[in-house]
This record gives C-alpha cells, sequence and structure tokens, in this order.
C-alpha cells in the first residue's frame, strides 16, 4: 500500500513469589474509546485497528470508500509484548490503543478519511493522536530524544512475514544501497534522524535491510521479515504496506515529530493466531527491539530501564546469592571489599519502602517483606548517576 507523502543505579528486581507487576498508570479519552497505558521505556506502540466497539451514537464511517477491516488479535499482542518487556526489563513501554471498531474510527487515517465528519469520532481520533504526542515527548524528556515508535497492525497477505514499512514502497527498496544513502531517499523514511545519529555510523540502507536492522534481528528469533538481509525488498505488487498516516505524523518524516520509528503489519499464522503463538513472538520482539536500541541508540536508561549496562566493570564484579532465594532467607551481595552502594527499594506501586547503604558484608532479609516484586535501585555515587546492572532474583 502506497502512503501518500506530505511535503514538508543498577536495577534489581525482586522476585517473591507471585505476582504480576508493577502498578501502570493509565488515561483513558472520552467514554473510554481511545486507552493510553503510560510507559517509562523508550518505546511507543499504537494500536489502531484492533478494536471492537461499536456504538450506536457513531455511525458507521462511509466517506472516501473506507475499509473495515479489523487487524484480529493486535491489541492483545501489544499487551503481550508490554509483559514480556517487563519481564525482562522491569518498565513498561508506552501504549495507545483505539478500541472502536474500525467501521467507527480509523485513526491511521487523516481526520476527514478517519472520523467521517461525525463529533464522537472526531474526538476519538484526536485524543488517539494527543497521546501518541503526549508519549512521545514524554519519552524524549526522560531518554534525550532517543525513543523508537512501533504502529502495530496485521496483515492478510498470503506471504506469512513482518512487513515493516518505513515510508518507502516496494518499489523503492529495490533500488540498490548508494540511492537508498541518498539525501531524497533519507528524507522519505521514517528513520531519518537515525541515519545521522546512531552511534555505529550505519548507513540509511543498512539500517533497512543490514545486520543489525530491526527486520534482520526479528530473523534472527525465527521470524521472517521484510526488509531485512534475508529479504532486502518484499517485490512489487505483493500487497506490501509501506506505512500510513500514523508513521507519516509521527515519525522523524515529520521534521515536527523528532523521533524514528516504522509500521509493523503482523502475519496472522504463527503470530496473531494462538495465545501461545502470541507469547512467543511477545518474547522474540522484546529482545529484538532490546538488541536493536542498544546498538542503535545507546541511551541513558537513567529513567526506569536497565536494558543495557552501563558500567562493564561493576557488573562483573557484582552478583546476589543464593538465586533463587527460599522465603526467609538473606539475600546476600557480591560487592568487592571497600565498595559502599546506596539504595531505595521500592514495591509493587512505584512507592519507596527501605533505602540505606550496601556493602561487602550487607543482606537483606527477604521476611521483612510481602510477597511480591520489588524494585531495588543501586547506585555507586553519591549523585546517583550511576546504574550500571540489571539482576532478577527469584524467591520461592
Amino acid at each position: 500500500m502506497k502512503t501518500i507523502r506530505k511535503n514538508i543505579g543498577l536495577i534489581l528486581l525482586l522476585y517473591l513469589s507471585a505476582s504480576n507487576a508493577f502498578a501502570q498508570n493509565v488515561d483513558f479519552g472520552t467514554n473510554d474509546y481511545i486507552e493510553y497505558q503510560i510507559g517509562t521505556l523508550p518505546l511507543i506502540i499504537s494500536v489502531s485497528h484492533g478494536g471492537n466497539l461499536e456504538p450506536a451514537s457513531m455511525p458507521d464511517r462511509t466517506c472516501y470508500n473506507p475499509v473495515y477491516a479489523v487487524d484480529a488479535f493486535t491489541i492483545e499482542t501489544a499487551l503481550e509484548i508490554k509483559n514480556l518487556l517487563f519481564t525482562k526489563t522491569g518498565c513498561y513501554p508506552h501504549i495507545i490503543i483505539s478500541h472502536l471498531k474500525r467501521n467507527k474510527l480509523d485513526p491511521n487515517r487523516n481526520i476527514a478519511e478517519g472520523a467521517c465528519g461525525n463529533q464522537e469520532a472526531i474526538t476519538a481520533w484526536q485524543e488517539f493522536h494527543n497521546f501518541i504526542a503526549t508519549a512521545r515527548n514524554t519519552a524524549n524528556q526522560q531518554y534525550n530524544y532517543k525513543t523508537f515508535f512501533v504502529d502495530l497492525h496485521g496483515h492478510g497477505n498470503p506471504i506469512q512475514r513482518v512487513e515493516l514499512g518505513y515510508l518507502l514502497y516496494d518499489d523503492e527498496l529495490e533500488l540498490p544501497d548508494i540511492t537508498l544513502n541518498t539525501i531524497q531517499y533519507i528524507n522519505y523514511s521514517s528513520i531519518k534522524n537515525l541515519v545521522t545519529s546512531n552511534v555505529n555510523n550505519y548507513t540509511h540502507a543498512q539500517l533497512l535491510r543490514g545486520p543489525f536492522a530491526f527486520g534482520t534481528l526479528l530473523a534472527n528469533q525465527n521470524y521472517p521479515a521484510v526488509p531485512s538481509q534475508n529479504i532486502p525488498f518484499p517485490g512489487t505488487n505483493s500487497n506490501y504496506f509501506s506505512g500510513g498516516y500514523i508513521t507519516a505524523n509521527h515519525t522523524s518524516y515529520d521534521p515536527t515529530a523528532p523521533i524514528n520509528g516504522l509500521q509493523m503489519e503482523l502475519n496472522f499464522t504463527n503470530i496473531r493466531d494462538t495465545p501461545t503463538n502470541r507469547t512467543e513472538f511477545a518474547n522474540a520482539f522484546a529482545d529484538a527491539i532490546i538488541e536493536y536500541m542498544n546498538t542503535h541508540f545507546n541511551p541513558s536508561w537513567n529513567t526506569c530501564n536497565p536494558l543495557s549496562t552501563t558500567n562493564p566493570s561493576l557488573d562483573k564484579a557484582f552478583s546476589v546469592y543464593p538465586n533463587p532465594v527460599s522465603g526467609g532467607e538473606q539475600i546476600h551481595f557480591n560487592i568487592p571489599e571497600g565498595n559502599i552502594y546506596e539504595y531505595e527499594l521500592f514495591n509493587l506501586h512505584g512507592q519507596l519502602i527501605d533505602k540505606g547503604v550496601l556493602d561487602s558484608e550487607s543482606t537483606i532479609d527477604s521476611k521483612e517483606y510481602n510477597s511480591g516484586l520489588y524494585l531495588l535501585k543501586l547506585w555507586s555515587d553519591s549523585k546517583k548517576t550511576n546504574v550500571f546492572k540489571t539482576v532478577k532474583i527469584i524467591i520461592q
């Protein structure tokens, strides 16, 4: 599908038995049609075509030859991605969901086509896009503009592969690298800013289909994707989705949206079709996006997320034992002699419940806390700026 272009320290997870996750703040738009799950990662996921609400007060869209097809189980897939990212990082992505069925609202079209003049639909359309802008601004402020955006969809093409839309058409992806690396095609791209800011100086073509392109990282997890190193272009007349209104207006393709991103179209079979397959894909997506962002952004994870280790020497020196821990046991820390760390311990609701210092003789008594998931932040300096490791502990 062609896109119409416009001019223009330490985080330590203590798993103390059965609990689900840290409490997450959620905002809803008017009539709860639009949902914004507020995250703490520099990752934003939007889901515009997975809703099933059909309020009688809102007429079906009939303007501009509307498409009504629903992207089945994309909301469930996004939420499973959220769960797996939390399991791996202790933090949440930002997620924006339209719960309206596509015959009532299409946020991936401009407001005239997507709402067809109905005031309820106009309000929902505006709230959907405003929530994305809010998430973008929040993540950019927290992570110094090292944020990534994924507009999540499902496709019904017979070719069972993930389609990644960077706002480049199918025939453009067949162009040689030297052409894709020109300013003209970089300016067409939804990762335009990343081309000039990625830490390894990869070219535009390498970011699209090189060994560390997002599609290649998904393929390494056994989910074929295009474009990628193995499938560098989709082939013309393949009904490939290059990206839509959301991607064009909420990525660096638009100079007013300083964020990189893409549209992701998921095939149904083996990804969205069963709960087990959704979980397995979510696990692969989480691993791929973590590797992708650590490779290209090298973010300073200074707000919540411990995805990367910023001090390898401390990483090797520090350990926690025993692991797993039986309830009531002391949690011990292998800390080099003479090192002292400040820490703060948070409960499931993000409330500070303890703080102090740790050294080579310190322990934490697990019986002091109720069963649940806790977050221990540890710093190696008094200014609390040196966050350096992720450790998960299961207390049985």
